[in-house]
């Protein structure tokens, strides 16, 4: 009962998405410092190939059953279960290779090319920056509200 809580399709798209927003806050953060850089090229993690990613895993979710008991690996020791990694852990990061974790140059910008070959755009980057916060709190959020419920079970406050 606690792994299907622990390991939750729903937690682990959460902790991708939490992952994502964090690294892609780096890198706009990275591209604002470096406004003024001549030559520097504006980057960016592929946002559209993550949204793809976790569409496909939350869609491959909810086309597999739910089993409130799911069968336990070890019926010996079940807490075996809570430490290492379950199968839909597994299953989840198949949809999130670490090619969508790498920040590249991004391939069309809008916005004009400075003759010091720089395509900077604060306007741009801090509104990214502002988007990406919302996501990385309302992801972090939610994973807080899953936790709590997680503790309230065990502490049986229900």
């Amino acid at each position: 009962m606690f792994n299907h809580l622990l390991t939750s399709q729903t937690s682990n798209l959460l902790k991708q998405t939490a992952k994502f927003a964090e690294l892609r806050q780096d890198v706009l953060a990275g591209n604002v410092a470096n406004i003024d850089t001549p030559g520097y090229r504006m980057r960016d993690l592929p946002v559209a190939d993550f949204q793809n990613a976790l569409k496909k895993a939350y869609e491959s979710q909810t086309a597999q059953p739910a089993s409130l008991h799911p069968p336990l690996a070890n019926p010996e020791n079940p807490l075996t279960e809570l430490i290492s990694p379950s199968a839909t852990s597994v299953h989840t990061t198949n949809f999130f290779p670490e090619s969508l974790f790498q920040a590249s140059e991004k391939k069309t910008q809008p916005g004009i090319t400075f003759q010091d070959a720089n395509n900077r755009s604060i306007e741009q980057q801090m509104t990214q920056i502002s988007k990406n916060s919302m996501l990385q709190s309302f992801a972090t959020e939610l994973l807080n509200l899953q936790y709590n419920q997680l503790q309230s079970v065990i502490s049986e406050q229900v």
